[in-house]
């Protein structure tokens, strides 16, 4: 037997269940400007990380996880 105030409703898993999906996040709309700039840095390497993605970020003005 189930202790009352324990149901778990239909609902409930679908929302918060193991295979529940993640909310989407917003795209971020990226200016011409810095679409060149992470263009041209894509360029010379494929994968940004470290203190050249913080970099790249802040000469931006967008946060480290804007820059792909």
């Amino acid at each position: 037997r189930v202790p009352a105030g324990s149901e778990v409703s239909q609902e409930s898993l679908l929302l918060h269940g193991p295979f529940a999906r993640k909310p989407k996040r917003i795209r971020t709309a990226f200016s011409p400007s810095q679409l060149l700039r992470l263009e041209r840095a894509f360029e010379k390497n494929h994968y940004v990380v470290g203190a050249e993605r913080k970099q790249l970020a802040s000469s931006l003005s967008l946060s480290e996880t804007q820059v792909p």
